[in-house]
């Protein structure tokens, strides 16, 4: 069985978004941070939803999973997915996970106050 912190791995990966040299923040690291919000959201982590932070020199990244229970493709589940880094950018998106073969997909838009809420990226 894939575990909820591969998943999220997998998904980082699948994004690119993240440079290959950052490190991915421990709980005792992220309390340490310069960054007020790492220090907030990674390690003890945010309250109903799974968050996984990378860092790289003064640079990171943040990401908040929360699976949610909706109709999916067969095989799949559903997630929304929230990101940020360092240079204040953040996006919202719905994403499929198929755990057989460890794959993600784009699922359809997300809406947030009446406005659909873009990915930067587009994936």
């Amino acid at each position: 069985m894939d575990s909820i912190d591969h998943r999220m791995q997998s998904f980082v990966a699948w994004r690119g978004e993240v440079p290959s040299a950052a490190k991915r923040l421990e709980d005792f690291e992220a309390r340490k941070h310069a960054a007020t919000w790492i220090r907030h959201n990674i390690g003890k982590g945010v309250a109903g939803a799974y968050v996984i932070g990378y860092a790289l020199e003064a640079r990171w990244w943040s990401y908040f999973f929360e699976r949610v229970e909706t109709f999916a493709p067969i095989g799949a589940e559903v997630w929304n997915i929230e990101a940020y880094n360092h240079e204040g950018k953040s996006w919202l998106g719905r994403f499929y996970h198929w755990p057989e073969g460890t794959r993600w997909g784009r699922a359809q838009p997300l809406h947030g106050g009446g406005q659909v809420t873009e990915d930067p990226l587009g994936a």
